[in-house]
């Protein structure tokens, strides 16, 4: 069990690595640009990326009102969007205080376990994680509206996911296509780090 927890730890702290990639503003306005938000918003590129902005801050610093102007002068979000960035904003942390614990347990097995048994562990968490995300990947191309619509019924079990792209701003802002496109890229990124991972555990345990 104890080796089955830190694979786990290694690939949790791997997948957070990826997620946190991917949150800068020069990552993540192509990929607003891409998904088509400032059409679906009625405003310039520029508009849609300051307020992607607004939003991603206050959903890692807070204050977590999201209470701010949108086109016309008028809220951006209503309260139901507010409420669910909010609900994402508790999940994000969750997540994140959860790998930070796991990353401590896997320097601490590190250090103070035995090197070869150690490594091979960690080397089995991040080969691990990128055959699960290539798995996952093949269930996304195929399958992708179902399986989101899974993690939000899993995640988000009060229901304030669903939003109207017609009239709500939170999906005009953040359409399907962005979505594909972001989880796309946390999977490849953290394909990547995962494999790096097993090859340096590979060799360290040798």
């Amino acid at each position: 069990m104890a080796g089955v927890a830190v694979s786990l730890a290694t690939a949790m702290s791997l997948l957070a690595v990826a997620l946190l990639l991917v949150l800068p503003p020069f990552v993540l306005h192509p990929l607003l640009d891409a998904a088509g938000s400032p059409a679906f918003l009625g405003v310039t590129s520029a508009d849609a990326h300051r307020l992607s902005d607004l939003t991603v801050a206050e959903l890692i610093l807070g204050p977590g009102t999201f209470a701010f102007a949108g086109p016309g002068g008028g809220p951006l979000f209503d309260a139901s969007e507010a409420s669910h960035l909010r609900d994402a904003r508790a999940l994000l942390y969750g997540f994140l205080a959860s790998a930070a614990l796991a990353f401590a347990l896997v320097v601490i097995v590190l250090v103070r376990g035995r090197r070869e048994q150690a490594w091979r562990r960690v080397g089995r968490g991040g080969g691990g994680l990128s055959a699960g995300i290539v798995v996952l990947g093949v269930v996304a191309l195929f399958a992708f509206e179902p399986a989101f619509e899974l993690f939000h019924r899993v995640f988000f079990p009060g229901g304030n996911w669903a939003f109207d792209p017609g009239s709500q701003r939170l999906v005009q802002l953040y359409p399907m296509p962005f979505w594909r496109y972001v989880t796309a890229l946390v999977g490849a990124i953290a394909a990547v780090l995962g494999a790096a991972t097993w090859w340096l555990a590979r060799r360290r345990a040798a």
